[in-house]
C-alpha cells in the first residue's frame, strides 16, 4: 500500500503587517463602485428626459389644429386660399407616427415596402410593396387588418413577377386608418 504524506496546515496568521496591497485594492474597488453608481444616475436621468420628450411629442401629435373660418364678405379668391390653408392644417394634424408604426409593425422579412401614400382628407393610405409570395402578401394583409390603426385593408392590385427569381409579388394595398380614441 502507498504511503500518504502528511499535509501541514497553518491556520494562524503570520506575524507582521498585511502589506499595502489590501487597503489599496479596497479603495480602488470603492472608487469604481462610486463611478458606476454615478454613471447609472446619469443614464437614468437621460432616460427620464427622453421619456418626457416622447410624451411631449405624443401630446403635440394629438392636439387638434384649428381651422380657419371664412366670412360672408370674403371674395372667392380669399375663400379658395382659406380652403388651401385648412387643407394644410389637416395635413399637419395627421397622426403620422401612429400610421407609420402600424405599417412597420406588421412587416416581416417576407415583405418589402416601396411606397406609402397617405390621403389625410380621406383618412386612407395606399401601401405599395413587394412580397416573396402570395401567401406572404396575404399574411401581411392580415397583420395590417389586425392592427389598431388600420381597417378595411384591401388588395387594389398585384402582379406576380414570373421572370424574376423566386417570382415575387408586387402589390398595392388600400386601407382606411382610424385615430386613437
Amino acid at each position: 500500500m502507498a504511503h500518504v504524506s502528511a499535509i501541514g496546515l497553518d491556520f494562524v496568521r503570520p506575524e507582521g503587517g498585511t502589506g499595502r496591497l489590501g487597503p489599496l485594492l479596497l479603495i480602488a474597488g470603492a472608487l469604481s463602485a462610486l463611478a458606476v453608481l454615478e454613471h447609472q444616475r446619469v443614464l437614468a436621468r437621460a432616460a427620464q428626459e427622453g421619456a418626457a420628450q416622447v410624451e411631449e411629442m405624443r401630446t403635440m401629435s394629438r392636439r387638434s389644429m384649428p381651422s380657419i373660418a371664412g366670412q360672408d364678405s370674403d371674395t372667392p379668391e380669399v375663400r379658395e386660399q382659406i380652403q388651401k390653408a385648412n387643407a394644410v392644417l389637416a395635413q399637419m394634424n395627421v397622426p403620422w407616427g401612429e400610421l407609420f408604426a402600424a405599417v412597420e409593425t406588421a412587416q416581416d422579412g417576407s415583405v418589402g415596402l416601396l411606397a406609402i401614400q397617405p390621403d389625410a382628407r380621406a383618412r386612407s393610405v395606399a401601401i405599395g410593396g413587394e412580397a416573396r409570395s402570395l401567401p406572404a402578401l396575404l399574411a401581411y394583409m392580415s397583420r395590417l387588418q389586425g392592427s389598431e390603426r388600420l381597417r378595411d385593408v384591401v388588395l387594389a392590385s398585384h402582379e406576380i413577377k414570373m421572370k424574376d427569381p423566386g417570382q415575387p409579388v408586387e402589390f398595392v394595398l388600400n386601407a382606411r386608418w382610424v385615430e386613437a380614441p
